[in-house]
């Protein structure tokens, strides 16, 4: 739990970084808080942690995927929540950009879109994209931030075992 605090700590100082330079952090800080290094680093620590201070060295697989689990799953309910309630309660507009944002790359990419899935869903991406809340952001965030989680923790649980 105490690497699932410091990965919630660090996603919210680069999102407020993110908001304070004056950029959208729900699309400047994607790809940085995606998963590609906030959530295998805390994972790893986590499981590194418990293997060397908690189990005499050893990691058995089983071990290794509570570790992992209680820490992405902490860690992405965590970060869901702050997202949620920054924006219910500190700035509602950065979903707007967001959604905008969006919109515009759906716009652009219309053609290729149309081509491959259909007419019909594209409006249908589009007027989902209009009715989105924070809490649908917020879940998204959680839902990819569990697949993301999981699959990391399969791999490095099997890398650190005994």
């Amino acid at each position: 739990v105490r690497y699932s605090f410091i990965g919630i700590f660090l996603y919210g100082t680069m999102f407020l970084l993110l908001y304070f330079l004056g950029n959208n952090p729900l699309i400047v800080g994607r790809p940085w808080d995606f998963g590609l290094l906030l959530i295998p680093l805390m994972i790893f620590f986590a499981m590194k942690d418990f293997k060397t201070n908690f189990n005499a060295g050893e990691l058995r697989f089983w071990q290794g995927m509570t570790a992992g689990f209680v820490t992405y799953f902490v860690l992405a309910l965590g970060v869901a929540i702050f997202i949620y309630l920054f924006l219910l309660f500190a700035d509602p507009t950065i979903l707007d950009g967001y959604i905008q944002d969006r919109i515009t790359l759906l716009t652009e990419s219309k053609e290729p879109f149309i081509n491959q899935l259909g007419e019909n869903l594209y409006y249908e991406q589009i007027d989902k994209m209009n009715q989105t809340t924070a809490f649908i952001v917020a879940i998204d965030d959680f839902w990819k931030k569990l697949l993301i989680g999981l699959f990391l923790t399969i791999l490095i649980a099997a890398v650190l075992r005994k």
